[in-house]
């Protein structure tokens, strides 16, 4: 039964043991992540429905789930507030862990929320309402290795898809006595039987060797600087450096990542001399577009050293919801809740101050540019109705955004208007 608030004490295919129990709350031997998950959607989520919440390690992108537990949802309804208690020995210093949410029907993920970072440290982590949208392609999706062959599996709104080097499979789950059993649509000697972080491999008959949980490769890393402008990407074992109006490229080996003081620092060796390349962990505004960039960069080659702004910008709008604190320097009603949860499917979602709403958003090489948000019309008193309109309307304005030096989210639009944020 779905009842009260939801304790979640996850593990991958199976429930890992030694979590606290319902409303516990952190300690020092665990740490308690809280929020509530919500949809756009007007539609009522079927009674039979089951919310997954998943922890998983994002150290290296889509990494291996620690933990995941699911609930009948036994006709409760959005919001749904839950509370994931993790023993902290499930956990390591120095990684990264990002939970997500979701609804399941018949097994199948119909809704699907962003992965939001948490910090394992606290003892408790407030992560706000997380926005499920439609499920998209796979979701949920865990990378193993069976011996020398890679193998995920996702699920789609119809059902599990297993894919083993090139080759896809739809599977069907079967009875089994424990774990969680699979075999193709297709060909029943094509099995996948996962127990917790390991799995049994089978195709056409073949057994492999244990499947192992394993993390994809990091996301390539871009830099760039003006006066003059120059380029440097790290991607696909590369490092690749563009200077002096292109009459210099080099391209080499990338060199192991060295961890300094605030930031990595690579070291090259090529035909011309030595390229030594700083990445510190500071935000960093391009002198030409004013775009801000989650890092400041320091290369030296040749005799040369320059300075430029690096990463994702996207990374500084993702992550945990904004709640707005500001609409065109008029504050916002006392106790109205209107938030912004920037996802990496290029989806806006949040409250409004009286509906949830969605909308999709996208970054260019010089600003950020939102669509009018499609809500969920809920009637509410009509100050609220006022407030929500002129934030939609200002949303679909917005041509930039910045990032204050107290770590406010401004989003600045073409008519001179402005939303302030703050992550809580």
């Amino acid at each position: 039964m779905f009842r009260g608030r939801v304790l979640f004490a996850m593990g991958f295919a199976a429930v890992l043991s030694g979590c606290a129990g319902i409303g516990a709350g952190g300690d020092a031997n665990s740490v308690a992540i809280r929020g509530s998950l919500t949809h756009v959607s007007r539609a009522a989520l079927p009674a039979n429905a089951t919310v997954l919440v998943e922890l998983r390690d994002t150290t290296s992108g889509e990494g291996p789930v620690v933990a995941e537990q699911r609930a009948v949802l036994d006709g409760k309804q959005a919001p749904i507030p839950f509370e994931v208690v993790v023993d902290r020995a499930k956990v390591q210093p120095g990684r990264r862990y990002a939970v997500r949410g979701g609804i399941l029907e018949a097994g199948r993920p119909t809704l699907v929320s962003d992965q939001v970072a948490v910090d394992v440290t606290a003892r408790t982590v407030d992560v706000g309402t997380l926005v499920m949208k439609p499920a998209r392609g796979e979701a949920f999706v865990s990378e193993f290795r069976c011996g020398d062959q890679p193998a995920s599996i996702g699920f789609t709104r119809e059902r599990m898809r297993l894919t083993v080097g090139n080759e896809t499979f739809d599977m069907r789950q079967v009875t089994t006595a424990s774990g969680s059993k699979h075999e193709a649509v297709s060909d029943p000697t094509t099995t996948f039987w996962s127990k917790g972080k390991g799995a049994t491999l089978v195709v056409r008959g073949r057994t492999y060797p244990e499947c192992v949980l394993i993390e994809p490769g990091a996301k390539p890393f871009r830099a760039t600087g003006n006066e003059p402008g120059w380029r440097l990407d790290i991607a696909g074992g590369q490092l690749g450096l563009i200077a002096n109006t292109g009459s210099t490229r080099v391209t080499v080996p990338a060199p192991a990542p060295e961890t300094i003081a605030g930031g990595t620092r690579y070291r090259a060796s090529t035909s011309e001399g030595p390229l030594v390349a700083t990445v510190l962990d500071k935000r960093c505004t391009d002198t030409m577009t004013g775009m801000p960039f989650p890092n400041t960069v320091i290369f030296e080659f040749g005799g040369m050293t320059l300075n430029g702004c690096g990463g994702d910008p996207a990374s500084l709008l993702q992550g945990p919801e904004w709640v707005v604190e500001d609409i065109n320097r008029t504050g916002v009603i006392d106790r109205s809740r209107t938030t912004l949860s920037f996802g990496a499917d290029g989806y806006l979602a949040g409250m409004g101050s009286c509906s949830t709403y969605l909308a999709r958003y996208s970054l260019s090489g010089e600003g950020l540019a939102i669509t009018r948000p499609a809500s969920s019309a809920k009637a509410c008193p009509p100050a609220l109705m006022r407030q929500e309109d002129l934030f939609f309307d200002v949303l679909a304005r917005v041509q930039r955004f910045e990032i204050d030096p107290n770590g406010a989210l401004v989003l600045r639009a073409s008519d001179g208007r402005s939303i302030t944020a703050r992550r809580p």
